[in-house]
């Protein structure tokens, strides 16, 4: 691999989390800046174009800067096709924990090469990216040795709340196992039994996704930046400019312009805000109990 492949590609930074955790908002501030390439909403349009980055261009340069939320303004996208794409074909990148898995050497020249080209084509120096649900780590760790990871916490009440809410969730998890590949069968006898119950469902998942991040936090002993959604609704600028500050990265001001036209709500719900008594003991159960998402081996689903 050239130097400069491996300058493009060093200290990637990986944003982690539960889906609706805050990980797009708190991940999109972060990868304003300029020195961060990432894989964009326009590779889920052309998947398997990589000219496509010199588009972003057109939309953040010396002259103008374009972010918008509309569909074909150049942003961050988490885009599971690219991952599908360039790694091993037998892997469902999109569900699988993968635990204990490392790709193989093929896989680490052609992941490396695809990712050092986004970040080269849209003419910045370091890779940044998000993925939500399982984190991968161990995974990543075989392509990304030395990748920088940052980890949304969100308490389960209102993640469990948003996700219900979600028109994705519930064609993928709400009413089923979504995520693969570390139940064990009282995980799955349990899901069997809720059939339907979209809380108990949900419940258990995100669950399950924190547990298996933290042994594998623990497992790989690598170093985690762990930022909580109240710390940041509560000092938005402060909490992106630790993250900048961890990760080396200066005080870009781009990353604070979002603060200006946005504003971050501080809505202070409490837990019964979200869920009637009933829920609400069903999500407490489920964290409480240690016989749930404390299994960690490779047993597949």
């Amino acid at each position: 691999m050239s130097s400069k492949s491996g300058d493009y590609l060093k200290k990637p930074i990986i944003f982690i989390g539960n889906p609706r955790s805050g990980t797009t908002i708190i991940s999109n501030i972060a990868m304003r800046h300029k020195d961060l390439g990432f894989p964009s909403n326009w590779h889920n349009i052309f998947p398997k174009s990589l000219a496509i980055n010199f588009l972003r261009f057109l939309f953040q340069n010396p002259f103008w800067e374009i972010y918008s939320q509309h569909k074909y303004a150049f942003r961050s996208s988490e885009n599971y096709t690219i991952w599908s794409q360039n790694l091993e074909k037998e892997l469902d990148f999109g569900r699988d924990f993968l635990i204990g898995q490392r790709a193989s050497e093929d896989t680490v020249k052609r992941a490396r090469d695809y990712f050092e080209k986004i970040v080269r084509y849209q003419r910045k120096k370091r890779l940044a990216f998000k993925l939500t649900g399982p984190a991968k780590i161990e995974y990543l760790l075989s392509i990304f040795p030395d990748a920088q990871f940052v980890r949304i916490h969100r308490n389960p009440v209102p993640t469990v709340s948003s996700l219900i809410k979600s028109d994705f969730w519930e064609d993928l998890g709400a009413t089923k196992l979504w995520w693969t590949g570390v139940y064990s069968d009282e995980e799955k006898q349990f899901a069997e039994r809720n059939v339907g119950n979209r809380v108990a469902i949900t419940a258990l998942q995100t669950k399950k996704v924190s547990n298996i991040t933290d042994m594998e936090i623990e497992k790989t002993g690598v170093e985690v930046l762990d930022v909580r959604y109240t710390d940041f609704i509560q000092s938005p600028e402060e909490t992106i400019g630790s993250i900048l500050n961890h990760l080396n990265l200066s005080k870009d001001p781009r990353c604070f312009e979002y603060f200006k036209k946005n504003k971050i709500y501080n809505k202070n719900k409490t837990d019964e805000d979200y869920f009637d008594s009933k829920d609400l003991e069903t999500i407490y159960s489920i964290y409480a109990d240690v016989s749930l998402g404390t299994q960690y081996e490779t047993q597949r689903n």
